[in-house]
């Protein structure tokens, strides 16, 4: 029957082709009355085909599950995927490829590597994996480099990322000594964030026991004290310099993990920041670990997700896109059956045994806080308190590449938060051969991670309230004022185009919407997240924004969460099969006494040892 949702429902962008087209699509995708009398306990229905959606998917099909995948868009990938400047096109090369926002892979991911692996390229004994190139490579090759700046007339072009030569080895031994411990963790995490030892001294050794006392602190004192503190008050960054917000306080956290540090809590920035920390002190402790980080050899749909897709409909999954979940429906203490709506409007229903939502929490809130589902699990409710965030990515494609910053870029200070990379030394590819018109050498792509900054180099707005031009012109003219003396490709000559991610719309007032936020760990908000399985037997959440290990909006926590959620359901099913295999963050084990100690004092109510 065709139905039409009250426009609050409506959570799938209207298309051009018509109801008809889409009711037909329908039909061909979505399980039929005959295919519901299936064999209970068999059949998971899930909601999103994003990073988790996917890793759930893969996980459950290997495991004899019957598998179907919904999600709004004809493409899976969520924002991991990467996609077409529409009319870019030409003599047969592809469409110039554009991305949500460059992929950076940090060498301590461990879930996302394994998943790659299990996806077959040809070509690759190592499948997927295969495609990722390693930053210690690729500073073998010739003038790879970064940009860094911290303020106008404060520019470094060609740098090595980390100096590596000022790494000490790290004596394993000497760990469980706290006076060693701070020297080493305070070294390495000035490192990270490429500030000279001799520029801050007095902040950094401060920053190195903070450092410190996180990396030391137990699991009941991160999810309790360090929840509910700000990074900013954690550091005390109110009372040092300036250089030291912006060069250590906000990169580490807006650079990082997208959110300003007065509102990140320490149990998600600290994470991230103790797992590079190991990363540089304690490197390849695993078999897929990588020193430092590793970056995609091509486009992130041509060499990653397409395959997998491909891969997991060969495996068996069956994928149903233009298919928006619409609602729950409950009966007794269970889901019942799921409402799904596709482009023309038209509303679905279908069933399964279990259903898995892997949808981001802005639509989540609104699905997952309905009467029924919150009558059966009243803790739903509080998703509503947690927050996102807005890091959306501009490419800018250039006729020759740049000769100095070709690597990852960085503006310490703007309030944009401006982070970028250059692609063409990544990709193992000639981009003029293979997209758009055959003019474009190289390919800038910018995130930016603060929207409500106010620009500072040619347009004094906030990113929210500029159009897609002023957006462009404070990023190029920023990238110019402090790369261009060592850069000469910086130039308005050499530009070709440039194209915003479409997620950014502007609708008939002028007003700025966002149809892709993500998830930001904010302070006192662990409590608040899904643990993957909830109160009703039958229904279970993935994510990058539940309980996982990693805790900050990242592919690796969005794999986390797939693994949870696939796991719960194995649990729930009472299936006889193989664990679903998760991997936490690695940390040295010689840390363990200091934890245990800290679980201690904290059950009394005294400090780490490292705080004041």
């Amino acid at each position: 029957m065709r139905t039409t949702p009250e426009p609050a429902r409506i959570l799938i962008s209207r298309r051009t082709f018509g109801a008809g087209a889409a009711a037909l699509g329908a039909a061909a995708f979505l399980p039929s009355p005959r295919a519901r009398t299936h064999n209970r306990g068999n059949r998971v229905a899930i909601f999103g085909g994003g990073m988790s959606g996917l890793v759930a998917a893969h996980e459950l099909i290997e495991r004899g599950f019957e598998v179907h995948v919904f999600d709004a868009r004809q493409e899976m990938g969520g924002k991991a995927r990467s996609f077409g400047v529409p009319g870019s096109q030409s003599a047969g090369r592809r469409e110039l490829p554009a991305e949500h926002g460059f992929r950076f892979f940090p060498g301590f991911y461990r879930n996302v590597p394994d998943s790659m692996r299990r996806i077959p390229f040809e070509g690759n004994s190592d499948g997927v994996l295969g495609n990722l190139r390693d930053i210690t490579g690729l500073l073998d090759d010739d003038g790879f480099g970064g940009a860094a700046s911290i303020g106008p007339g404060r520019s470094v072009a060609g740098f090595l990322p980390v100096d590596l030569a000022a790494l000490r080895p790290t004596d394993r031994g000497r760990l469980a000594d706290p006076r060693y411990l701070a020297d080493v963790v305070g070294q390495a995490a000035a490192l990270l964030i490429g500030v000279p030892a001799d520029r801050l001294p007095f902040e950094l050794a401060d920053f190195g026991r903070c450092v410190a006392a996180y990396v030391t602190s137990s699991a009941e004192r991160r999810h309790t004290q360090w929840d509910k503190i700000s990074w900013w008050d954690f550091l005390g960054a109110g009372d040092k310099s300036t250089f030291f917000q912006d060069a250590v306080a906000k990169t580490t956290s807006v650079g990082l993990v997208a959110v300003k540090p007065q509102v990140c809590s320490v149990s998600s920035a600290g994470n991230i920041v103790e797992a590079f920390v190991w990363n540089l002190l304690v490197p390849l402790p695993g078999p897929d670990d990588a020193f430092g980080a590793r970056l995609l050899n091509g486009p992130t749909s041509e060499v990653w997700i397409t395959p997998w897709v491909r891969e997991l409909t060969r495996l068996g999954v069956r994928f149903h896109g233009g298919q928006a979940l619409h609602s729950l429906e409950t009966a007794g203490a269970t889901i019942s059956g799921a409402r799904l709506i596709d482009a023309g409007e038209t509303v679905h229903t279908m069933d399964a045994d279990f259903y898995v939502s892997a949808i981001p929490i802005d639509r989540a809130v609104g699905l997952l806080r309905t009467t029924p589902l919150l009558r059966l699990d009243p803790s739903l409710d509080a998703i509503k308190e947690l927050t996102v965030e807005w890091m959306n990515g501009l490419m800018i494609y250039l006729r020759r590449p740049l000769e100095a910053a070709k690597g990852p870029i960085g503006v310490l200070d703007h309030p944009w938060s401006i982070s970028a990379i250059a692609q063409s030394q990544a990709w193992n590819r000639t981009i003029a051969e293979q997209y758009g018109d055959g003019t474009v050498s190289d390919i800038v792509s910018v995130d930016i991670s603060n929207w409500d900054g106010i620009g500072t180099t040619a347009i004094p707005k906030a990113a929210k309230q500029c159009t897609r031009d002023e957006i462009f012109t404070e990023v190029w003219e920023t990238l110019k004022s402090r790369f261009g003396a060592f850069d000469p490709a910086l130039s308005d000559a050499n530009v070709h185009s440039w194209f915003l991610d479409p997620a950014i719309s502007w609708n008939a007032e002028g007003r700025t919407h966002n149809a892709e936020p993500l998830t930001v760990q904010t302070v006192n908000t662990w409590d608040k997240r899904p643990k993957g399985s909830t109160a009703i037997p039958n229904l279970f959440i993935a994510g990058d924004w539940i309980q996982t290990n990693a805790n900050v909006v990242s592919m690796e926590g969005a794999n986390q969460g797939g693994r949870i959620a696939a796991q719960a359901v194995l649990d729930a099913s009472g299936r006889n099969a193989e664990e679903v295999v998760r991997y936490d963050y690695y940390v040295p084990p010689e840390l363990d006494g200091l934890k245990r100690i800290d679980a201690d004092r904290h059950a009394v109510g005294l400090p780490n040892i490292f705080e004041r």
